[in-house]
């Protein structure tokens, strides 16, 4: 059975992602990009001029907030998308020239936010915590492979 502590786990982790989230997007605002584009832009400043299915596959999120975020993006002048001349059918995503100018800001805003989070963590406490995060995170990728299964009668007091 958790203690009051473990249950408060959760609302801590919650927390101290919605408030990254938020000083992440105060730094970036000015900038026009969200939180929510840093992954694609990512994958995008490595290789861009790829369909949607590709660059789906290398993220992991829905392919409706994929569509929507790309829309976004694009209407922000990040993306463009271009079709095939040889094939119609096919539409490719291609960072705009401001969506290549974005890599050094958006990697400056991630180490500041970085640094104002640790500050005050020694090299071994942020190692550390890695650490923790890396196997908290492979855990629950394994329990997305597994049914889980509880008790009713088990839970009930």
């Amino acid at each position: 059975m958790l203690n009051d502590q473990d249950k408060k786990f959760y609302a801590h982790l919650s927390r101290m992602q919605r408030l990254y989230a938020r000083s992440l997007a105060k730094r970036l605002a000015s900038h026009g990009v969200k939180p929510g584009y840093i992954d694609i832009l990512d994958r995008l400043w490595q290789r861009d001029n790829v369909t949607q299915k590709a660059l789906h596959s290398t993220l992991d999120i829905e392919q409706a907030t994929l569509s929507n975020t790309l829309k976004r993006m694009e209407r922000d002048n990040i993306l463009s998308r271009v079709r095939n001349p040889q094939d119609r059918r096919m539409t490719y995503i291609v960072l705009t020239e401001h969506g290549r100018g974005l890599h050094k800001v958006v990697n400056a805003s991630l180490d500041d936010v970085q640094a104002t989070a640790t500050t005050g963590l020694t090299v071994n406490d942020r190692r550390y915590f890695y650490r923790i995060l890396r196997q908290m995170t492979e855990h629950l990728e394994a329990d997305l492979d597994e049914t889980a299964l509880i008790l009713v009668d088990e839970v009930q007091e």
